[in-house]
């Protein structure tokens, strides 16, 4: 191959000069134009064609040992490649929008990718999730990279990913420019705002019958604010902004050799970094140097919210570089690299590593790569246990030099911080529908004034006499609806954020009230139908107490755990049997016990008084190594040791045994899909696999199939409520654990499916494994989840759990909190091995189940994959859920637990779903529900993250939804109604004019009153009294969940209820305007009379309004309510004498309401007149004369549940207590 490599030479260029900012993030080495170099290399081409060919006939070798071998004619043990490899290479870098910049034979030949180590990237064009960003230029595509350090310099390929400022960070969605077209385009998504706009334009032509200012103004009003209020936000972020961009970070020079002060945002793939404790990461890194023996430990509770350290290792291939020192003697607060890095980064750079790193993902826990140093032939794998993500702190490590892998919109930061999809409430449908249906109306009614006044005498043409009109009547939508209706939904949510009912004082502060993420959703919570919870965690505390145990010689008779929460006799028990070599189950379990001391990732830290501490990502592990523990078989500590592989564990005890160390020469992980995780770890000369996992998984991996006796025993644990894990090992001959390694070796290397090829891998050493024993471990119940689930299922929510547990464990589970009762009858949908299985058996459910008030359905993970297989199976699910007040779902993967709220929510889409979980495997469902609730547990923070609203505890749902969701739904709705309805209400005495002035299109009102109507006497008092009015007490309302029932009924706002508001409205608003018009007025537009008739039915009509909203009030005596109806008369009797002292024309008009000399303005007449007085005082009340009648008749003869309860109250016979 020799020949064909040597035609790639280094080759001539002029690179420009570096700026100093390039030259500390990259290095000496500058780019070289990729253009005229790629047309050379391609020149040169055809001379090298024929001793191309030649190599090609002399390179036969496989794959495998492409990947793990180093080809004959290598010089330094660089990669080499082909010129047709170099040329593609070359373009598609181009197309990746940077310039194709080897420099050198070496360095060109790394960055093409052909390296024989391991598996080399693919040279293909940029993916099309590609992004580009306004992070200070364009950023490269989501593809994979290759990074070259070296004393010299540092090369990174494609070299778009270092251009412009890769590592800044901008959250800001508008710039100067950007800023007022933007808003003002989001604004007109809106398409009220389009129906206001076109009525602002209209309004300004001569012809309009009001004038432009009473109608521009608040459109520009309403506009200004928002586009304000939108700058206001970016003001913020762009703070924010600023002050993470602005932190320092030390990263090399490297002309100078030393680390120099650099901002976040300067940071640019291909830096190294000097990191110190305490100190957080300013991009993903891939660790070079820990100083400690022990590798490094960081904390990741700000990327996944989990509170244990993580360890962190270097790969293999860099332990011999450098000198490791005791975390002792480097202090934890070190503000400046010591010499010692400096000289670290000398000897890390001198080794010049070539790095190979995979596309970047979303996924926290998967990170791909190789490494490879120059002259040696072995590559090394990186994984995520080699990575730190950008935001998390270094931790009980002094520091550490890395460099920076991926920057910017690449970090797992910023990829998962994606926008989650907008939730539209059902409440939002029904407004903008009945918007629509309204603007529909008044099209109707615009079109049908013009066409009457078409043959009457009119100055204007029909499509002006139509938009007079549309001018005339506008304020049936006013423009102040959404605004206001956003307000109300803010206050509620900030209700939710202060409800003392859910604080967990126990909690840090800023985790101790629930939070609203969102106050869009809110009303949703009042209407209810499905419920959706996970287990472990959200039900259940997640905090795991070994239980029980069975080794392969027998079960341990003893519970681990006493009735007062002691030590239970299980644990004597073993610590007996242990202390008796020549007892029969002796081996037994004291292997099983080993096993659980040496598969897991548990760190295990000395506390204050010397006592072992232990933390992992799982409380089941803890669980497990704590009870290992507890019997004498003791994990110490975890290490890391200079020349050996991987980290050893060592675990000293039982008595009369010494100290044992295990390597572990490779962990596999544990995964939702695996549900199992391994360790191959070597001990005295023995290679062993152990295995723990679930025993349905664990089944087909052992070397033969569960006995009768453990079947029995895994069915005895589970019916008590226990999680089982089932443990198993096997010894692995030399030879073939090093041909596996080889072939794990390349799935590690792989930088394309790698974590499917590690999958397939890891399955292939852990079958034939031995059975070793059986744990079950307990997770206690929460505070109160019986009580919250019975209260739920009263309200008439249907409650599912979902959960990965066996059926008889979750079945138990179900009956402990009261989900399953004694008297209820179940139905199991479980073991189906086809979809017409799955039919049939929910065909037997919903006969075996029919006519019952109580029934349950269990299903298992396999038949719920048939039934989303079978859109009739599933229709048939939701038929017999709907028909049932709890199912239990078993085995369950996250996808199929957001699937099952996908069957529920398009079978029927009037149905409201609620999910609740606490951990990153109910995200999907918590995304797919309605309203998502994120329960702040022991599982990280990806729940709360993702979530609608946060609480601390399940049955924080209780008054989340009894009090909050409830009261929501009735505000809302009354909100919906009650403003809607009285702008009908002042429609119609345009309406009912029209008819009487020829259809001339001229105004009823005078303009002022009737542009400050909404503004200034009637917006602000129904957001007061509503977000005020309550109906019963808290308490109460925990204790008789029947008054949430009016929710999933939709008994507060439907087209009918809708419909007999809009009627109300044409009733009073057509009476308030004929009888004063009748009585005081005339039809003349231009006599005091008729100015009389407008302004006496105007007040009129601030007066049934405002009577109105205190009828439907359910605090009618308290302040909140009467001093915002008083406050609203008052501003409009100031404003309504104000304008009769108006100087203006001596005759009243549509601007003024004063008249000639010597005789009382308006105003004065109407209160000083005794007739007039009278109607004035007393017609309000006939006019809701029928309003009060049938409220009556609905309390009193046909009473809601809520109208019973607080008839109760005030007869003396509940009274609320707290429980």
């Amino acid at each position: 191959i020799n020949p064909a490599i040597a035609a790639l030479q280094p080759l001539p260029s002029a690179a420009p000069r570096m700026s100093n900012l390039s030259r500390l993030c990259c290095g000496a080495v500058p780019p070289v134009d990729g253009t005229g170099q790629l047309q050379e290399m391609c020149d040169r081409r055809e001379s090298a064609a024929p001793a191309e060919e030649q190599a090609r006939s002399e390179l036969v070798v496989s794959e495998e040992e492409r990947q793990l071998s180093v080809l004959p004619g290598q010089t330094g043990g660089q990669p080499e490649l082909t010129m047709e490899q170099a040329a593609v290479g070359g373009k598609e870098h181009l197309m990746e929008g940077g310039s194709f910049q080897p420099a050198g034979a070496e360095a060109a030949a790394a960055c093409a990718g052909a390296q024989p180590e391991v598996e080399k990237p693919a040279l293909v064009p940029p993916r099309k999730d590609t992004e580009t960003s306004q992070q200070g230029g364009r950023l490269a595509g989501f593809g994979q990279r290759c990074i070259n350090l070296a004393l010299a310099g540092t090369d990174v390929s494609p070299g778009s990913l270092r251009e412009g400022f890769p590592n800044k960070v901008v959250t800001t969605r508008f710039t100067v420019l950007t800023w007022l077209p933007k808003s003002l385009f989001l604004q007109f998504q809106r398409v009220a705002n389009i129906y206001f706009l076109f009525i602002a334009v209209i309004v300004c032509f001569e012809w309009s019958p009001k004038g432009w200012k009473s109608k521009l103004f608040p459109f520009l009003g309403i506009i200004a604010f928002t586009a304000l209020k939108d700058l206001y936000e970016d003001f913020k972020r762009q703070k924010e902004d600023n002050r993470e961009n602005s932190r320092n970070c030390w990263v090399y020079d490297h002309q100078t050799q030393s680390f120099v002060k650099m901002a976040w945002s300067d940071l640019k793939p291909g830096a190294l970094l000097w990191t110190a404790c305490d100190e957080a990461f300013p991009a993903d890194l891939l660790l070079l140097y820990a100083c400690s023996p022990h590798g490094a430990f960081i904390s990741t509770v700000n990327l996944d919210g989990e509170t244990n350290l993580k360890a962190r290792c270097v790969p293999k291939i860099l332990d011999h570089v450098g000198t490791k020192t005791q975390p002792s003697s480097e202090p934890n607060n070190l503000q400046s690299p010591p010499e010692l890095a400096r000289t670290a980064a000398h000897d890390v750079l001198a080794a010049e590593i070539e790095i190979k790193l995979g596309a970047p993902v979303k996924e926290l826990d998967e990170m791909s790569g190789s490494l490879r140093l120059r002259g040696v032939a072995e590559a090394s794998s990186a994984s995520v246990l080699q990575f730190v993500p950008r935001g998390c702190v270094l931790r009980n490590t002094p520091w550490i030099l890395s460099v920076v892998a991926y920057a910017g919109a690449h970090t797992k930061t910023r990829l998962n911080a994606t926008r989650p999809t907008g939730k539209v409430s059902n409440m939002q449908r029904y407004l903008n529908n009945c918007v629509l249906g309204e603007l529909a109306c008044l099209l109707v009614l615009c079109i049908y004034f013009a066409s009457m006044g078409e043959g009457r005498e009119q100055d204007y043409h029909w499509g002006i006499r139509c938009m007079r009109y549309a001018i005339t009547i506008y304020h049936v939508v006013p423009i102040s609806l959404y605004v206001c209706f956003e307000i109300l939904k803010l206050w509620l949510g900030r209700g939710i954020d202060t409800d003392p009912q859910m604080a967990d004082m126990e909690r840090p502060p800023g985790q101790q009230y629930a939070q609203a993420c969102t106050a869009d959703l809110v009303e949703e919570l009042g209407q209810i139908d499905f419920l959706f919870s996970d287990k472990t965690g959200t039900l259940t505390a997640n905090e795991m107490r070994f239980a029980r145990c069975a080794a392969a010689g027998g079960v341990v008779q003893g519970s681990f755990i006493a009735e007062n929460n002691g030590a239970g006799p299980g644990i004597a028990e073993v610590m007996q049997i242990l202390e008796a070599p020549s007892h029969p189950q002796h081996e037994a379990v004291l292997w099983l016990f080993t096993c659980l001391a040496v598969c897991h990732s548990v760190q295990a830290e000395s506390g204050v008084d010397g006592d072992l501490k232990y933390s992992g990502p799982s409380p089941d592990e803890v669980a497990l190594v704590k009870a290992a523990k507890d019997v004498g078989v003791c994990f110490v500590k975890r290490e890391s040791v200079a020349g050996e592989p991987g980290q050893q564990v060592t675990v000293v005890g039982p008595p009369g045994h010494s100290a044992r160390k295990f390597t572990i020469r490779h962990e596999l992980e544990f995964t939702s899909d695996r549900k199992r995780m391994s360790v191959i770890c070597e001990e005295a000369g023995c290679m062993y696999c152990i295995t723990k996992g679930a025993d349905n998984i664990m089944d087909d991996l052992l070397i033969a199939p569960f006995s009768k006796e453990q079947t029995n025993t895994l069915g005895f644990f589970s019916k008590q409520g226990l999680r089982t894990l089932v443990v198993a090992s096997k010894t692995i001959d030399g030879e073939v654990f090093k041909r596996w390694e080889h072939d794990h070796s390349i799935a590690a290397n792989s930088l394309e499916l790698r974590a499917e090829k590690l999958a397939e891998s890891a399955t292939k050493i852990e079958k034939g494994l031995d059975f070793v024993g059986i744990t079950a471990v307990e997770d206690r119940l929460q505070e109160g989840v019986p009580t919250a689930i019975a209260t739920m299922k009263s309200a008439g929510i249907r409650v599912w759990v979902l959960t990965g547990d066996k059926t008889e464990t979750a079945v138990d589970i179900a009956r402990s909190c009261l989900l399953f009762t004694k008297d209820m009858e179940l139905a199991y949908v479980t073991a189906a091995e086809s979809g017409a299985q799955a039919r049939d058996l929910l065909e037997s459910a919903r006969s075996k189940l029919s006519g019952t008030t109580a029934g349950g359905v269990v299903l298992d993970g396999q038949t719920v994959k048939w039934i989303l297989e079978d859109q009739d199976a599933a229709a048939l699910l939701y038929q017999v859920g709907f028909a049932t007040s709890a199912c239990v779902c078993c085995r369950l993967s996250p996808a199929q637990k957001r699937k099952l709220v996908e069957v529920v929510r398009s079978c029927n889409p009037l149905t409201i779903t609620l999910a609740v979980g606490d951990g990153a495997n109910d995200v999907p469902m918590i995304q797919g529900a309605h309203v998502g609730v994120g329960i702040r547990g022991k599982e990280g923070a990806q729940a709360v993250m993702a979530s609608d609203i946060a609480i601390s505890q399940f049955r924080f749902l209780v008054p989340l939804l009894m009090c909050h969701g409830r009261r929501a739904y009735r505000r809302t709705a009354t909100y919906l109604c009650y403003y809607l309805y009285k702008n009908v209400t002042l429609a119609w005495g345009d309406i009912i004019w029209a008819h009487f002035c020829g259809f001339s299109g001229d105004v009823a009102y005078p303009e002022w009153l009737s542009s400050m109507f909404n503004a200034l006497f009637t917006c602000w008092p129904v957001l007061i009294v509503l977000g005020f009015d309550k109906d019963v007490p808290d308490e109460l309302a925990n204790q008789h969940p029947e008054i949430y029932l009016e929710g999933p009924r939709r008994d507060r706002f439907n087209y009918t209820v809708f419909a007999v508001w809009i009627l109300c409205a044409a009733y009073h608003g057509s009476i308030a305007w004929l009888i004063p018009n009748m009585v005081f007025g005339n039809t003349d537009y231009k006599s005091v009379g008729f100015w009389r008739g407008s302004a006496f039915s105007f007040t009129l009509v601030i007066f049934t309004v405002s009577l109105k909203l205190f009828l439907v009030s359910y605090s009618r005596l308290q302040a909140s309510t009467l001093l915002p109806l008083l406050g609203s008369v008052a501003a409009y009797l100031g404003a309504f004498f104000y304008l009769g002292t108006k100087d203006g024309d001596p005759m009243p008009s549509k601007e003024t309401l004063k008249v000639g000399s010597g005789e009382d303005s308006i105003p004065f007449w109407a209160f000083t007149d005794s007739s007039s007085l009278a109607v004035l005082l007393l017609m309000p009340f006939a006019l809701l004369a029928p309003d009060w009648i049938g409220l009556l008749w609905r309390r009193r003869l046909r009473p809601s549940p809520l109208h019973s309860l607080r008839a109760q109250v005030r007869a003396g016979h509940v009274e609320p207590h707290k429980t």
